[in-house]
């Protein structure tokens, strides 16, 4: 056709993951890999995300160095893949045992209207109004962050924390329950393409493949809420 073209990574291992609206399709921006450098390029996954705790960040790289610590394709579907269920298993029973440090479980979400304009009261709003009520005045734009501390409670405004409330030198509990399910959501995203079966780790069949219309609605509802 006689168009430029310019090799931007060689990869070792590359993983193209499939569009939400048809699986038989690739999505460029929806990818993972590790370079002949050993360079982790990644795209459209948690350690992309800026709203994703640090804990999950570090994990899901973890994850990806440990499933592409392989010689071949080969390998990685059945040693790499082994290990990387071995890292999943012991990070779940870090978080379930408490041991994971309060600051790399927050999560920070910016405030896309004002608070009066929310019609409903998602993890970060809560956390907002819990700051006006203490005297902290916001602003769209502000950048709210807070952590789970009983995310099934019916009050919305006791299922999260905000950072700035989290007395320093103190323990505080987090929702572990809550914080295991997004571990294995990370962990769905990297391992899904191998056969990964989260209910085996959650034991609640229930809730197979439950977690990725939650988080694909709660993607909708910021799309939609940054075109008011």
């Amino acid at each position: 056709m006689g168009l430029p073209i310019s090799l931007e990574h060689h990869y070792n291992f590359l993983v193209l993951l499939p569009l939400e609206a048809d699986e038989k399709m690739e999505a460029l921006k929806h990818y993972f890999g590790i370079t002949q450098s050993n360079e982790l390029i990644a795209r459209g996954i948690e350690i992309r995300r800026h709203d994703a705790p640090n804990f999950i960040k570090e994990f899901q790289t973890e994850l990806l160095y440990t499933l592409f610590d392989c010689k071949d394709s080969a390998e990685v579907l059945s040693r790499g893949y082994e290990n990387a269920l071995l890292l999943v298993t012991r990070t779940i029973d870090k978080v379930m045992t408490g041991e994971i440090q309060i600051k790399d479980l927050v999560i920070s979400k910016m405030l896309r209207q004002d608070l009066d304009r929310y019609r409903s009261l998602f993890p970060h709003v809560s956390a907002a109004i819990q700051l006006t009520e203490v005297g902290k005045s916001l602003v769209r734009g502000d950048m709210i962050q807070y952590i789970y501390t009983d995310s099934a409670h019916k009050n919305p405004l006791r299922r999260v924390m905000p950072l700035d409330l989290i007395s320093k030198g103190k323990e505080h509990d987090y929702d572990k329950e809550k914080y295991r399910e997004m571990l294995l959501e990370a962990a769905v995203i990297v391992l899904g393409y191998f056969g990964f079966d989260r209910t085996v780790y959650s034991g609640d069949k229930s809730r197979k493949n439950k977690w990725w219309h939650e988080l694909r609605e709660e993607r909708i509802r910021d799309i939609d809420t940054e075109r008011i």
